[in-house]
């Protein structure tokens, strides 16, 4: 049985999502499995439609096995988002190759990931950071080892997260095998749609809007559920009310609790963020930050969940079930309810942050604990 795996967080799941699918069962295997972020992500915004749909969606459309992303990797940096993703895969041992879309092929970058292992300095970043820049400027300014083109390739949003994977993969000495993929018709964030694929920020902004976007996914109705603004008036009363310790969170530097306090006045979360921001602070790490102190996560926690990695199973098919048969991971979650009775310590830990995540992207439509009365959707 050979097993192919995807990161991902399928919001919402597009077209092109559907077309890698179909390409790994066609050049490769029908087994795949799929790590997905739950109900928050990346950019630190809340999933326009729950994990649980998400997921089913996904096997609908021809993944074997969805597996949830945990919170904590799920909502932090490239880095984090990676190694956290790695973590799982590896840890099943039964996983072949990792594929991931990309600029530029799989040993381009993995040439790429060698040089700057072997020249980046530290110091340098650290040199940068004083001078204002935010990390990722710093990071390419140390990076003057590299020819221009090769500072082009690191400039791809893509290729960015592929380094961090294959990074990771080899940090473990990993059997996984890389393997990039183009994407088809779009990039990234491409602001427009060309011959029935757009980007998922792009039908996001679209559904949002109320506009159609059907064209786009697969064979399901997008109906959006959820998004950041929902939570402005709860960030507001946290920074007002409550004596932050604003160094525990990744996302944070020193003066940036300044800023966002002083523009606590906002209208909204929009121009909050956008009267924060500067080449320093992100747009996305600043919701970032956001969403850490909304759920409290600490990167002391983060840290520690390194040490406990599990498997909790969101959507599958029969072969799905398979897979999870042979997984040599100890930590297996078919039933969340079970699990979190026999939990404790870290594991305990970041299954409560889980729950109150849910409750949190819930708590407009009034439903809570949705963790333990969702059931695994099986498509058999």
């Amino acid at each position: 049985m050979k097993i192919a795996s995807i990161i991902a967080e399928y919001n919402p799941f597009h077209r092109g999502h559907a077309y890698q699918i179909k390409k790994i069962k066609n050049e490769y295997s029908d087994y795949i499995v799929v790590i997905m972020s739950g109900n928050f992500v990346q950019r630190g915004e809340p999933a326009i439609i729950n994990k649980f749909e998400r997921a089913k969606i996904a096997v609908d459309n021809g993944a074997s096995l969805v597996l949830e992303l945990p919170l904590f990797y799920a909502t932090s940096n490239a880095e984090i988002f990676a190694r956290g993703g790695i973590s799982i895969l590896d840890s099943m041992d039964i996983i072949n190759r990792l594929y991931f879309g990309s600029e530029d092929d799989a040993s381009i970058l993995k040439n790429l990931s060698e040089k700057i292992y072997k020249n980046l300095d530290d110091e340098k970043i650290k040199k940068f950071l004083a001078e204002g820049n935010s990390y990722i400027k710093s990071r390419e300014l140390a990076m003057d080892f590299l020819s221009d083109e090769e500072k082009e390739i690191l400039k791809k949003p893509n290729n960015i997260l592929g380094l961090e994977y294959i990074k990771n993969l080899e940090k473990l000495n990993s059997k996984i095998e890389a393997n990039s993929m183009a994407r088809k018709n779009v990039n990234h964030k491409d602001d427009f749609a060309h011959e029935g694929f757009a980007s998922a920020s792009h039908i996001r902004k679209l559904a949002y809007k109320g506009q159609e976007v059907s064209n786009f996914i697969p064979d399901y109705e997008l109906i959006p559920e959820n998004k950041l603004e929902n939570y402005f008036e709860i960030f507001k009363y946290k920074m007002i009310s409550e004596k932050i310790n604003f160094s525990h969170y990744f996302d944070y530097e020193v003066g940036l609790e300044n800023r966002i306090l002083e523009n606590l006045d906002a209208k909204n979360f929009e121009e909050l963020i956008e009267n924060v921001h500067s080449k320093r602070h992100s747009r996305s790490r600043i919701k970032r930050l956001i969403l850490e102190i909304l759920l409290d996560i600490k990167k002391d926690v983060i840290k520690k969940s390194f040490e406990v990695a599990y498997t909790r199973v969101l959507a599958c098919d029969e072969r799905g079930i398979e897979i999870l048969k042979k997984s040599k991971n100890k930590n297996k979650i078919y039933s969340f309810k079970s699990f979190y009775d026999k939990s404790t310590g870290i594991t305990k830990e970041i299954l409560d942050k889980e729950i109150l995540a849910s409750d949190l992207y819930n708590i407009k439509s009034g439903k809570i604990k949705t963790d333990f009365t969702r059931v695994v959707y099986k498509k058999l």
